[in-house]
């Protein structure tokens, strides 16, 4: 779950500095006409993203319950994920059941193993 943070974050960053970096022909597809509104200069989105996270800091103050449900939502997601991680190192290490016609040894269902 970490790694997938950090992931969508890096993502997100990588993907909000390209256009510094692009072509100027991938520049130009991207502005589609001249019309459009203006963007933020880097000093008004930094401005922006500074005041949402001082909101997003106090919100357990205003909130609590948001908090709490938040915590409960995180944990179920990381049990769910925990779940997911313990099955695929299963068919990993001992292959699936239906592909090879029968269940495999020490097989994470088997007690007669342990």
């Amino acid at each position: 779950m970490r790694f997938l943070l950090k992931l969508f974050i890096l993502g997100f960053i990588g993907l909000t500095v390209l256009p510094a970096f692009a072509p100027e022909e991938y520049q130009q597809a991207a502005a589609g006409t001249a019309d459009g509104p203006q963007a933020p200069s880097a000093f008004e989105l930094t401005s922006v993203v500074g005041r949402a996270a001082a909101d997003v800091r106090g919100i357990c103050d205003r909130q609590p319950g948001v908090c709490e449900t938040g915590k409960d939502l995180i944990s179920y997601a990381g049990t769910r994920a925990r779940e997911g991680l313990v099955i695929a190192y299963a068919m990993f290490r001992h292959g699936h059941p239906s592909m090879a016609g029968e269940k495999p040894e020490n097989a994470v269902g088997d007690t007669a193993a342990q």
